[in-house]
């Protein structure tokens, strides 16, 4: 039923204030507060709106799951493609995103108050070994340590994944690991390694670390949006390189930095 009251809200105004929550003339909020048949109006298009939000609402949409991991940046780039394109034609999603982004903003997560990274191997989904595939010389300058020349580069492959190890130092002369992720998965690109952790740990055997879940990484890194890692201040010492990504962790034995 229809309000003939001159100072009565339209439908476009109704359904603005019902559904958007804008604002109406203080004359028409006025006369709706005092008007049966404008709330009857309102409350109308309130309960069809809810009807067709609880019939409708994520038939058709990514789950909450997905939505959270879209806006931590955790998604397989075609997903990721993917969820953005609907965002822009979906009010409620595009909506959740937002405000999955402010709570992520109002309560970010305070690393120094975690714990340091351990070792446990029982939450692994699978563990790969790398192997050794090339250990080139790299060209020799001069005030170059020849031993530390010869040794690096190195590059290792695990199923579809190569690491190229680089050792090198700083002005300071403290040694730095740099790596370079690839993969020979053409339709896997370096983006999906982007947040990765990776991390330096003593040389003792996996079944050691195993049993002490305490041991604790030497240095960490994160992998970069173009596949590349950094351990900066590395000390002398032998190493095992663990490199956590989504589905698998790969495991690279035999790392030596020596006094150069």
């Amino acid at each position: 039923m229809d309000c003939l009251h001159s100072m009565a809200p339209n439908d476009e105004e109704i359904l603005g204030y019902a559904l958007d929550g804008e604002t109406l003339l203080a004359s028409k909020q006025a006369h709706l507060e005092q008007c049966e048949i404008c709330q009857q109006r309102l409350a109308s298009y309130k309960h069809v709106n809810a009807t067709l939000i609880t019939h409708a609402y994520r038939r058709l949409c990514p789950s909450g799951t997905q939505l959270s991991f879209y806006c931590a940046n955790l998604l397989p780039p075609d997903e990721y493609t993917s969820i953005a394109r609907h965002i822009l034609d979906c009010p409620l999603c595009s909506a959740e995103v937002a405000e999955t982004r402010r709570f992520m903003r109002e309560v970010p997560i305070d690393v120094v108050d975690l714990p340091a990274p351990v070792f446990t191997p029982r939450e692994v989904v699978r563990r790969v070994f790398a192997s050794l595939v090339r250990q080139q010389a790299q060209l020799v300058v001069r005030g170059a340590n020849n031993a530390l020349s010869k040794a690096w580069p190195r590059q290792y492959h695990a199923d579809a994944i190569d690491l190229s190890l680089h050792l090198s130092r700083a002005s300071n002369g403290d040694y730095m690991l740099l790596g370079i992720l690839t993969s020979t998965d053409s339709d896997e690109s370096v983006d999906a390694f982007e947040g990765a952790t990776a991390e330096l740990y003593p040389a003792i055997s996996i079944n050691d670390m195993e049993l002490d879940e305490t041991i604790t990484p030497c240095c960490q890194a994160i992998v970069d949006d173009l596949g590349n890692l950094v351990f900066s201040t590395v000390p002398v010492g032998n190493y095992i390189l663990l490199l956590h990504l989504l589905d698998q962790e790969v495991v690279i034995e035999g790392i030596t930095i020596e006094h150069g």
